[in-house]
């Protein structure tokens, strides 16, 4: 029996209301920003592949689903194979095709790139960063004022990543400050609700990441170096060597997706084990459970809680019409919670024996970055956490999720230690 049914009235706050269900699936609605799981569940229990009107695309909430439309290579990565209207194309123009990072490519493109990029992302060179991490985050805490409450996003969990993806680029010491000045503008620009001035400020930064990046690049081919754009830039697999325009993209893809996907992660953890305070002091009692306890929160909240496909042809998802040209939207986050895959899945349980989740991704696109994501999480966390004996959640400061779509993090977080 095929599981399409029309939800346009199913857990509508304003039955009078067109289309409120689809509203409701996006980041940009506070619904399901503040408690997605009382929509998703509902979705996922009578209605797993949903057509959403709204945004023009089929919206999957089963992990089986989202486990095979990851690994679907005949589904696209690339936006533009998707009609104007929807979901995974709206709003680009031609201006941005050219730029397309990995994570939008299809083959023989993505893999060409892929044989090239991996080599600078094996275990032993992401673990040899381990001290360099370990070393931001003692300076990092050293600057947190414990006798007042702080804003562990402001404060940690973005300038970490910032500074540790300025490490591995190989940026000069005279430029870092610079350089993470350039990246909070860019990120603070794309987010929604920005102003004018913040668009030019982006603008700005943009040009300034760009012509840092073009210099090291230029610098690395005339005498190599042992950093990430000196991996790049010498790369070599098949033959085949990356272009300047590619070796920007990457290095800009890592320092956009990275930075807010491991910032997410350091919020969202913080969060899930400040309110299940039994869950932290298993982990001081047992560091060794560090691991663990980030696969853990990678499962209950992901930073990233949707992945998009293009249909490139008609088909059936599940008995379900899709239409070539409409975007697939896999829900991460409903599938990490699917009752199929764990039980209780909405406990955060770091002893967990089953620790299966979607939230990197799947197939020939799985995330490049999630040793060094994972490594980044357990260094920063693990470092809070045993440097703060006493954190909890700030009084008086709400917690709320950042309007991004496909992003779940914290616009703040507000701590204090004592």
């Amino acid at each position: 029996m095929s599981s399409f049914v029309n939800l346009e009235r199913l857990s509508m706050d304003d039955p009078s209301t067109p289309d409120a269900m689809d509203i409701r699936l996006d980041a940009r609605h506070p619904a399901f920003r503040e408690d997605p799981h009382a929509i998703l569940d509902d979705l996922r229990a009578r209605c797993p592949v949903h057509q959403d009107s709204v945004l023009d695309r089929v919206v999957l909430t089963r992990a089986d689903d989202v486990a095979a439309v990851l690994a679907d290579r005949t589904l696209s990565s690339d936006p533009f194979k998707g009609r104007p209207t929807t979901y995974g194309r709206a709003g680009l123009t031609d201006a941005d095709r050219p730029d397309l990072p990995l994570p939008f490519l299809d083959d023989p493109d993505h893999a060409r790139l892929r044989r090239l990029v991996v080599q600078a992302f094996s275990v032993r060179a992401v673990e040899a960063l381990r001290p360099r991490i370990e070393a931001i985050a003692a300076t990092l805490l050293d600057r947190i004022d414990p006798t007042r409450p702080f804003d562990l996003i402001a404060d940690y969990a973005v300038p970490l990543p910032t500074l540790v993806i300025a490490i591995m680029l190989g940026i000069d010491d005279a430029e870092i400050e610079q350089f993470k000045a350039w990246s909070d503008a860019v990120l603070i620009g794309y987010a929604p609700g920005r102003t004018e001035a913040e668009v030019r400020d982006r603008n700005a930064a943009n040009d300034g990441l760009n012509d840092c990046i073009r210099r090291a690049i230029v610098e690395r081919r005339r005498e190599p170096r042992d950093d990430l754009i000196g991996a790049l830039t010498a790369a070599e697999a098949q033959g085949e060597r990356l272009s300047d325009i590619e070796i920007l993209n990457t290095c800009r893809t890592l320092l956009v997706a990275g930075n807010v996907t491991t910032t997410d992660l350091i919020g969202n953890g913080s969060v899930a084990l400040l309110r299940h305070p039994e869950q932290a002091a298993r982990l001081r009692a047992d560091p060794g459970l560090w691991p663990a306890a980030i696969e853990e929160m990678l499962r209950y909240d992901p930073p990233v809680v949707s992945w998009n496909r293009q249909c490139i042809d008609d088909r059936l998802i599940d008995g379900c019409p899709v239409e070539a040209g409409q975007t697939v939207t896999a829900m991460l986050l409903a599938a990490n919670h699917d009752p199929a895959l764990h039980a209780a899945p909405h406990d955060f349980d770091i002893g967990r024996d089953r620790q299966k989740h979607h939230s990197f991704g799947g197939g020939a696109h799985f995330c490049l970055g999630a040793s060094l994501a994972r490594l980044e999480a357990q260094v920063a966390l693990s470092a809070l956490f045993d440097g703060f004996k006493q954190l909890r959640l700030a009084p008086g400061h709400d917690l709320h999720r950042k309007a991004i779509p496909r992003f779940g993090g914290y616009e703040t977080v507000w701590l204090t230690a004592v």
